[in-house]
């Protein structure tokens, strides 16, 4: 079936209200994707365009996962992609089938009210640890026919073929001169990657079930009390290490990567939660500080990836360059001491 090449949201709008009939409330841009507020027939919907991918394989693995899932986990709600007049779930913008692979892809599903919880206390981050918990348990019951098209976090070289070890390592010993300011950033990077990437291989023995692999504060919503009450943006969603999942949680909460008796209390109160519901085995949760050092590093390499492509500029890398150096940093002083709080939650501390 040919369609025309549709790009802005208002014409995205009227693909899937062909009657006209619907108003735009207010939207926001990502580096991830774009999405606007519709208001149709007295409902309310979220018109999402995708932004940095445009394979429909990707979106098509996503949707399926959210069929699987019941629209209601024990109290959160789950995001249902609408099926346009066609009955289809994703929409390719440019002309041609939905296998198309040049143009953007779109996707309406129906809105759910809330805003973003805060995690600053130690019941809200109890809380956000259970609802981890929560929704790794019912990810782990979902079997879909589907390959997944993200490979595991630990599967660097796959995910990132431009960043190849020999080319990673001779860009951090010889950096272009637009990196002249990080210099001696890349080259401590450059030393240290080489270990920590024989330690990643080995993580392919833990256990593996389907992750979010994004969750944070501005992809959960919550009531006005305070509970969460959505779990949103699958678009991440793979077959990963279980352990990731809240690595993944907590990378994103040590923002200074800076360990403190307050970031203590912060990662024992959502591990807390996360155990009450899960329980990692010992070699996953000695593994913690790793895969956070993990996590650090793909972001480094998908951004170093960009820039190789010409899509991102030398200042991106620099600013992620940064904190990876402050991972490693971290890993090295602070990761026993995460570590430890890991064993004694988990119940793996004896003494």
């Amino acid at each position: 079936m040919e369609r025309e090449a549709i790009d802005s949201m208002e014409q995205l709008a009227d693909h899937f209200f062909p009657s006209g009939n619907w108003h735009m409330v207010e939207g926001k841009g990502g580096m991830n994707n774009t999405t606007m507020f519709i208001d149709h027939a007295s409902e309310r919907y979220v018109l999402r365009r995708y932004e940095t991918h445009r394979e429909p394989e990707k979106v098509r693995y996503e949707h399926e996962v959210l069929a699987a899932l019941p629209e209601v986990l024990d109290g959160l709600s789950i995001p249902k992609p609408v099926r346009d007049r066609h009955g289809d779930t994703i929409y390719v913008t440019a002309a041609g089938s939905a296998e198309a692979s040049n143009g953007r892809l779109a996707a309406l599903f129906h809105y759910m009210d809330g805003s973003n919880p805060e995690l600053v206390t130690d019941e809200q981050l109890i809380h956000f640890g259970q609802t981890v918990g929560r929704l790794s348990e019912a990810l782990a019951q979902i079997d879909i026919d589907l390959h997944p098209v993200y490979p595991p976090y630990y599967r660097l070289g796959q995910s990132y073929p431009l960043c190849s070890p020999g080319r990673l390592e001779a860009f951090c010993a010889n950096p272009p001169e637009d990196f002249a300011e990080i210099r001696e950033t890349l080259n401590r990077i450059g030393e240290r990657l080489g270990e920590q990437l024989v330690r990643i291989a080995r993580l392919a023995s833990l256990p593996h079930q389907l992750i979010h692999g994004d969750l944070n504060a501005s992809n959960m919503l919550q009531s006005q009390d305070g509970e969460i009450t959505a779990i949103l943006d699958f678009e991440f969603v793979t077959r990963d290490l279980r352990a990731m999942e809240p690595a993944v949680c907590l990378s994103d909460m040590l923002g200074s990567m800076e360990w403190s008796a307050e970031e203590e209390r912060r990662c024992t109160a959502f591990l807390k939660g996360y155990a009450s519901i899960v329980t990692l085995t010992e070699a996953e949760a000695v593994r913690l500080p790793l895969l956070i050092l993990l996590r650090r590093m793909d972001v480094f390499m998908h951004f170093l990836s960009r820039y190789f492509e010409g899509i991102d500029q030398a200042d991106v890398v620099i600013a992620q360059a940064k904190r990876l150096d402050e991972g490693l940093n971290w890993y090295k002083q602070s990761g026993p001491l995460l570590k430890a709080v890991s064993r004694r939650v988990f119940g793996y501390d004896t003494n």
